[in-house]
């Protein structure tokens, strides 16, 4: 095993992607595979290894041809392209290892032949393990460092996962129990120099793992456990000066699901934080993602300004207080959700938020309900989904002792117009889906006014924050002449340059991120729009097969000239469906092509 070749797979098309808006800046990707290139460092040094991002640079014969072995990092949005290396990587017979999210949680679900999961992790032991039975020529299947968690209900969720791996893997696999999640101490420096780093919109860095709370819907406890683990400011404090000194500033995502799931500790790194960038000019612009709990401790959100904190995603998931609690999700309800959302802007801490649409029992109005309140609240950035039973959550645990889980697996947590359990008895399914995508029109509008109302919002919401604005360099420049360029003559410059004009004459300090924002939306637009369409003609898809179907059940007996009409009119409804698939971008044609060729099929085995 003396050529590692790292394999980041290909993310599809997504909200979170901001492929529609790199181009102004000339960039390839959002961030980094943090994952892998921490997998990289733990790696021992007599190993070669190369990188390659899929979403940067293409996967060549060449890269596979050099290595021994494949290791690879995946994220469920990321299956198809796994599966597409894993058959690459069999064809020519490489050794593949697979770690991350995907293979912790659906071993079971991806095709092809993987010779070894890395299952949880890797500083749970499970690596180093691997790494030693390899060389002896003696690498079982699988490696898994379970945790059983002590509360009841968490309980019962791992022994039923625990039990399912023993009865996946039998024999081959090396499964030892232990008592708690590995320390952070024993995450390396990731492998930063492995990266080519002016590809990226934003670098990224991970300064804990894990949450306090039980959330119904989320998966991460299972994953991370219920205490959150921090680095030590000290090694914190050394990636930052590894990223520094690979000539690299700007935005800068903490990666973490609860950036303040542990408050005490939080407090104790953000000063030294500060330093660091005060001694280097404030070089990073960090965002995060934190529980709401941040709205109501001042101290906090000041150390998080002073620090370099532009931006933080907060999970408000609704504006109805019932929802609230089925959810699980009480520290919501401490205070109204405007007022917290106004609390952290006051420090001029950007907040985007997530919403969860398809909760039992939520109100007929629950769309109109979060669209009121992003509006209100000047949130650009509202990530809206439909409810999914993620593995590993309460919700999935439930849903299954209920018989109401769905086959199939999904990464996407917007812009996916489809539920993985069943409705209640009476629920209509199909209407809270128009709902969603009406909430989805109206937040993304094609002609910009709702959001970029929002932006305004938002920019008289800001409190005063030195670290708010970026400095101006090619980069922003580059980035307004594009966007006056694109956005001028599209579908929205009219509500673009209103917005422009605003903020030159109310907010022109913050200009820089006016212009980021403008940017933001020109990809939140088209994806919306995009995803939009494409379910349409998926639905078409469908729709127009069942119409053919009743059409054919009803005739009164075969007669050549009905049958004649009947092959007419589905050789044009096919030939239609082509060309207008045809239009539909790169992200969605491929599922749609699908289905096409599943329509096709049907309809040739009607007559």
């Amino acid at each position: 095993m003396k050529n590692i070749l790292l394999v980041y797979p290909k993310i599809p098309r997504t909200y979170w992607g901001f492929e529609d808006s790199l181009s102004f800046i000339g960039k390839k990707a959002s961030m980094p595979p943090l994952g892998l290139i921490t997998v990289a460092a733990m790696l021992p040094e007599k190993y070669n290894l190369k990188l390659v991002d899929m979403n940067i640079q293409e996967l060549k014969n060449s890269h596979l041809e050099w290595a021994d072995t494949l290791f690879t990092s995946s994220m469920i949005i990321q299956k198809d392209s796994l599966e597409n290396v894993i058959q690459r990587a069999n064809s020519l017979g490489k050794r593949i290892v697979a770690g991350g999210p995907l293979p912790t949680q659906h071993y079971d679900r991806i095709k092809g032949d993987i010779d070894h999961y890395i299952i949880g992790e890797a500083e749970s032991g499970v690596l180093s393990s691997f790494i030693a039975d390899i060389e002896k020529g003696d690498a079982k299947k699988a490696y898994v460092r379970p945790v059983i968690r002590k509360n009841q209900k968490a309980k019962k969720i791992d022994e039923k996962e625990l039990n399912y791996i023993l009865e996946f893997f039998g024999n081959d696999i090396d499964m030892k129990e232990v008592s708690s999640k590995p320390e952070m101490e024993k995450t390396p420096i990731p492998r930063y120099d492995l990266l080519d780093i002016d590809k990226y919109g934003s670098m990224a860095i991970q300064m804990s793992r894990g949450c306090p709370f039980n959330c119904d819907f989320c998966s991460e406890p299972a994953l991370f456990g219920n205490s959150s683990r921090l680095k030590s400011s000290g090694k914190l404090i050394k990636e930052l000066e590894i990223i520094y000194n690979l000539g690299y500033s700007g935005g800068l995502f903490v990666v973490d699901d609860n950036f303040i799931g542990n408050i005490t500790k939080v407090k104790d790194v953000l000063p030294e934080i500060k330093e660091f960038q005060r001694k280097h000019n404030y070089p990073f612009g960090f965002f995060t993602e934190a529980s709401i709990n941040l709205a109501w401790d001042e101290e906090l959100m000041g150390l998080m300004r002073d620090a370099g904190f532009n931006m933080v995603f907060v999970g408000i998931e609704s504006p109805d207080k019932e929802i609230l609690k089925s959810m699980n999700k009480h520290h919501n309800l401490k205070i109204e959700p405007i007022e917290a959302v106004r609390n952290i802007q006051r420090y001029g801490i950007e907040v985007s938020a997530g919403f969860i649409v398809g909760n039992d029992n939520e109100p007929e109005d629950i769309c109109d309900k979060i669209y009121d309140f992003c509006q209100d609240a000047g949130i650009p950035t509202a990530m809206v989904g439909l409810l999914n039973a993620m593995k590993g959550s309460q919700l999935h645990y439930d849903m299954g002792k209920k018989g109401r889980l769905l086959e199939g697996i999904g990464g996407n947590n917007t812009h996916n117009f489809g539920f993985n359990f069943k409705q209640l008895s009476g629920v209509d399914e199909e209407k809270i889906i128009k709902k969603y995508k009406r909430l989805l029109a109206r937040l993304y509008d094609k002609n910009g006014k709702n959001y970029f109302q929002r932006c305004k919002n938002l920019l008289d919401n800001l409190g005063d924050n030195k670290n708010f604005v970026r400095k101006v360099g090619y980069t922003e420049v580059k980035a307004l002449t594009k966007s006056l360029v694109k956005q001028t003559f599209s579908s929205y410059g009219r509500n673009y340059l209103d917005f422009m004009s605003f903020a030159v004459k109310n907010h022109m300090r913050v200009f820089p991120e006016a212009v980021r924002l403008a940017v933001y939306g020109h990809h939140f637009i088209n994806i919306t729009k995009d995803s939009l369409k494409a379910h349409h003609l998926q639905e078409y898809l469908i729709k127009s097969l069942d119409y053919f179907r009743e059409k054919w059940d009803s005739k009164k007996e075969a007669k050549d000239d009905f049958i004649n009409k009947f092959v007419l009119e589905k050789d044009r409804f096919l030939i239609k469906a082509k060309k207008q698939i045809k239009k539909i971008p790169r992200g969605y044609k491929e599922n749609l092509i699908k289905t096409y060729k599943n329509v096709a099929s049907a309809l040739e085995n009607i007559h």
